[in-house]
């Protein structure tokens, strides 16, 4: 009887103590915007956001913030809270086919020339904005995909005062132009640290060093290449580095002093404690309510079966994983769905799902380690997939609008947050069943991820206009850790996968439906 209770006061302390995280993360992701003016509108259909510092007496210089592919305004947020922080009014901005823009991206991935141009476009009409906001004075910081525009309008409009280019991919740069450039390049992003290291070279004029600026401001020659440590290329937007860099390098530009300590934005910490109290809380919860929940009668594992199925459970595993890049790379899915590399991705999880989903038919033996549900259940799996589905939306979709990237799809891309919802569900089941048979292997559920994993990189090297996948590798696999717990904690609280298949099916596909480029 004490194990009961005692399992049941931990539960309760763990739940209390996750609640306690979530609202000390919450204060601390607030607080730091107390001091600013912070308004969203929009400007000719471009979804923006205008930071300013509240006790502003005069008009001060703007800088306009631009995210890269698959981004949106939010991923940017801790440069505008710094940069206002500091007296700037900062505007971030949706380019076309992002975050909450309804406008389709022209030209995808292949045509350049006119993606560029439309870029170009929008990135004039918000500088504009930024003049009438502001004292005039103007300067641009872009990120991958955002840097190559920012750097070269500024080539193209020389009154722009200074640059800030994050994990630039190639430009043309000239000893004046753009007019006082600095580069950030994460530590861990080697291809892209050449493109920084030659700009610095030509400015020193033989072999240029890293961290030190060469050229003058007064003429727009400056120049200067950090490497922030440890980061790649979406660290590289969280990196203290970055940040204090950014701000020495505009108040250099405008020739404002620059605190001893400046505020630099720490907003990715607190985010982090905050998913991990909802992790924390989400287990209490399925945990208080599992111990009447269970749904289909427990299998049982014995060694001897385990032994029998253990070559068929790795046949199906890894058939999968060799079967779906090869096909993928047959079948003409480059434009079914309105989303640059979303649709090729989600009908890499269908091939996958649905190889999974006939090996397991094929072989019965593992279908049938699992009961049948009662009909009177399913409505119950439906419960909790749609309490799963929304506490995620709740307690990670939420914060994430406000501090890290823009998670609630605009109405134009709802029906396609269902078409992928489609697409992947076969293999959140068929993955789900297999991963939780009663002849799985030991860590069964990881060692498909990194199946899974390995065959996206084959899918990718067979299929270059899959590249971008590689930038978000660190995302999915942050989600299959966590959408891997909630649905293990599922299933053991109601003996079934279905509930954590369903879920985990909706939540992806939310996430690509909201973040991928839409395009015409």
């Amino acid at each position: 009887m004490r194990a009961p209770i005692a399992a049941r006061r931990s539960t309760v302390i763990t739940a209390v103590l996750s609640l306690a995280l979530m609202l000390i993360a919450l204060v601390q992701l607030f607080r730091p915007l107390a001091p600013l003016v912070i308004t969203n509108e929009h400007l000719n259909d471009i979804p923006l956001t205008v930071y300013t510092p509240r006790s502003a007496d005069a008009p001060a210089p703007v800088v306009v913030i631009a995210h890269g592919f698959a981004g949106s305004r939010q991923l940017m947020g801790q440069f505008a809270v710094t940069l206002a922080r500091a007296g700037y009014t900062a505007i971030t901005f949706d380019f076309p086919g992002h975050g909450q823009s309804t406008t389709p991206l022209q030209g995808g991935l292949l045509d350049r020339e006119e993606r560029n141009e439309q870029l170009e476009a929008t990135l004039d009409t918000v500088v504009a904005e930024a003049r009438q906001l502001g004292n005039g004075q103007v300067a641009l910081l872009g990120h991958s995909m955002g840097s190559q525009a920012v750097t070269s309008y500024a080539q193209a409009h020389p009154q722009i005062a200074a640059t800030v280019a994050v994990s630039l991919g190639s430009a043309s740069v000239t000893a004046t132009s753009p007019r006082n450039l600095l580069l950030l390049t994460g530590a861990l992003e080697s291809s892209l640290q050449p493109t920084a290291q030659n700009i610095i070279d030509v400015a020193a004029g033989g072999a240029g060093e890293l961290a030190t600026t060469y050229g003058s401001f007064t003429d727009g020659s400056a120049r200067r290449a950090v490497f922030p440590g440890a980061v790649e290329h979406i660290g590289v937007l969280f990196s203290p580095t970055s940040l204090d860099e950014s701000l020495r390098w505009f108040d250099a530009a405008f020739n404002r002093a620059t605190p001893d300590q400046p505020y630099l934005d720490g907003r990715v910490i607190w985010v982090a404690l905050l998913f991990l109290g909802a992790v924390g809380l989400f287990w209490s919860l399925v945990t208080i309510a599992g111990r009447n929940m269970q749904l289909a009668d427990v299998p049982t594992r014995s060694a001897n079966m385990r032994r029998q199925s253990a070559l068929l459970w790795w046949v199906v595993a890894l058939a999968a994983a060799i079967l779906a890049p090869l096909l993928l790379r047959l079948l003409p899915v480059q434009d079914v769905l309105p989303i640059l590399v979303g649709g090729p991705l989600s009908f890499f999880f269908l091939v996958y799902g649905v190889v999974t989903l006939l090996g397991l038919v094929l072989l019965r033996r593992s279908w049938g380690d699992q009961k049948g549900l009662a009909s009177n259940h399913y409505g119950v799996v439906v419960l909790l997939a749609l309490f799963t589905g929304g506490y995620v939306l709740l307690t990670f979709g939420l914060p994430a609008q406000q501090f890290l990237l823009n998670y609630f799809p605009p109405t134009p891309r709802w029906w396609v947050f269902v078409a992928v919802f489609v697409a992947m569900l076969p293999y959140f089941l068929g993955d789900e069943w297999l991963t939780r048979s009663v002849h799985a292997p030991r860590g069964a559920y990881a060692i498909t991820k990194v199946f899974f994993v390995f065959a996206l990189a084959a899918a990718i090297a067979l299929d270059q206009r899959l590249f971008f996948l590689v930038l978000v590798a660190p995302v999915f696999i942050l989600y299959f850790v966590i959408y891997g717990l909630f649905s293990g904690w599922l299933f053991r609280a109601t003996a079934t996968p279905l509930p954590g298949a369903l879920a985990n099916a909706a939540i992806f596909a939310w996430f690509v439906a909201a973040v991928f480029p839409l395009v015409g």
